[in-house]
């Protein structure tokens, strides 16, 4: 990987304490020399330093270059380029120092808040709500060192919670100082395969492989990244769909096939002519010469609609010895 990979976001620990460093000791370059200029003009000029407008110009050319110079390793180098544009622009146009400072403070504000708050391609769920929540407290009045601590916190409890070989693999990329460094720890973490990986897993991994391989900046595979994803997910839900609706369609299938074989047992059960005298419950015969001994009052009924079965006796023995007893139980009155 060549060192012209654009920088971007989010910063590793070790970016991020670079940069600090870097604008620490650029902050007190620049604060020296425009003390070294304020006394050389106090020194030298009867108007005094506010009012000299030789030394004045001197100290614009100072803000301009150390404003607007390329710096490579900087926080100025991660935003866009329109930044630079715009200083510029400020600076032929005589803008005031002050309100040129007030322009700096603000893009440097939004450059912690995009150091902080940008996702990784390999950020871990909770890393992402943790930026996610740390965005919205940059939008309140809490104190920046407040939402550090914050931040600081919530990546110890998750840190807490990682096997020693995640937890090794996380100080690696917080040890990547360039981008070149960053962006391999990068490919490496997406695209290599893991044990769980399905087939279709692997299909997207060798595609973002691709794309690394093509040195397509990280920014920009991190969207592709998520929208197929989102898609595996779409797709997988889509299945998942299908086969619930298949396990109900075969549950149906079951439950109509169960009460089709109750019905024919209950048609079989039915089938079977129990006499109807008390306290016998013979069955009866269906053929023969003891077939269909019934009560006739019961088969007039039946067939007038007033009574829902028949009633039959296993003998006519039973019959005789019962039919009185069965008439004055169902047609007394």
């Amino acid at each position: 990987m060549t060192a012209d990979i654009q920088p971007v976001y989010p910063l590793t620990k070790a970016q991020a304490d670079e940069i600090a460093l870097l604008h620490e000791a650029d902050t007190s370059e620049l604060e020296s020399r425009l003390k070294n200029l304020s006394e050389t003009c106090q020194s030298s000029c009867a108007t005094g330093f506010s009012k000299c407008a030789t030394h004045q110009n001197e100290m614009r050319k100072l803000y301009l270059n150390a404003y607007t110079a390329a710096s490579p390793g900087r926080w100025t180098s991660y935003r866009p380029a329109e930044y630079t544009q715009d200083l510029k622009r400020m600076f032929d146009a005589q803008a005031s120092i002050e309100k040129i400072n007030g322009r700096v403070r603000k893009e440097k504000m939004q450059h912690i808040k995009d150091s902080q708050c940008t996702f990784g391609p390999s950020d871990h769920p909770t890393t992402k709500k943790t930026k996610m929540r740390a965005a919205e407290l940059r939008g309140t009045a809490m104190p920046q060192s407040d939402i550090d601590s914050y931040i600081i916190e919530e990546e110890q409890k998750l840190l807490s919670t990682l096997t020693p070989e995640q937890q090794e693999v996380q100080a690696e990329y917080d040890k990547s100082q360039s981008e070149a460094q960053k962006y391999s720890y990068l490919r490496t973490c997406v695209c290599t395969p893991k044990p769980t990986d399905t087939p279709r897993d692997l299909e997207l991994r060798l595609k973002w492989t691709k794309l690394f391989d093509n040195k397509v900046p990280y920014n920009e595979i991190l969207p592709v990244m998520e929208k197929d994803i989102a898609d595996a997910k779409s797709n997988v839900q889509i299945l998942e769909n299908r086969l619930a609706d298949l396990r109900n369609a075969q549950a149906a299938n079951n439950k109509a096939k169960a009460a089709k074989e109750e019905s024919k047992r209950k048609q079989a059960r039915d089938a079977i002519r129990r006499c109807c005298s008390e306290g016998c419950g013979n069955v009866c015969e269906l053929s023969g010469p003891n077939a269909d001994l019934g009560c006739e009052r019961c088969f007039a009924m039946k067939e007038d609609g007033a009574l829902q079965n028949y009633s039959w006796f296993c003998s006519p023995e039973c019959a005789k010895a019962n039919a009185g007893s069965h008439n004055a139980r169902f047609h007394s009155t």
